[in-house]
């Protein structure tokens, strides 16, 4: 009875050891998944940083350009301006 008893526990025994071995490989696996994703989300915040950015450089152009038609819209209107053609532009010339 000793023997079976021995015998048993050496194979649960043997048996825990694989099943430890094979959840190590699995815990070491799902480690280096992680580092790769991280890895790559960090890579993704740095391009969405730099989006961000050039989203906000072109509503910021894109405002100006829409303060400038306004400008001009109110010019037009309201003030009578008008674009000058050649025959309107006189240049000045300083002589030595």
């Amino acid at each position: 009875m000793l023997k079976k008893f021995k015998k048993n526990l050496n194979h649960f025994l043997a048996v825990l050891v694989c099943l430890n071995l094979m959840l190590s490989l699995s815990v070491i696996s799902n480690i280096y998944e992680f580092r790769i994703v991280f890895s790559q989300n960090e890579k993704l915040n740095l391009i969405k940083e730099s989006l961000i950015f050039d989203t906000d450089l072109l509503l910021h152009q894109l405002e100006e350009e829409k303060n400038q038609l306004t400008l001009r819209k109110v010019a037009v209107s309201k003030l009578n301006m008008i674009t000058p053609s050649a025959i309107n532009i006189v240049t000045i010339r300083r002589e030595k």
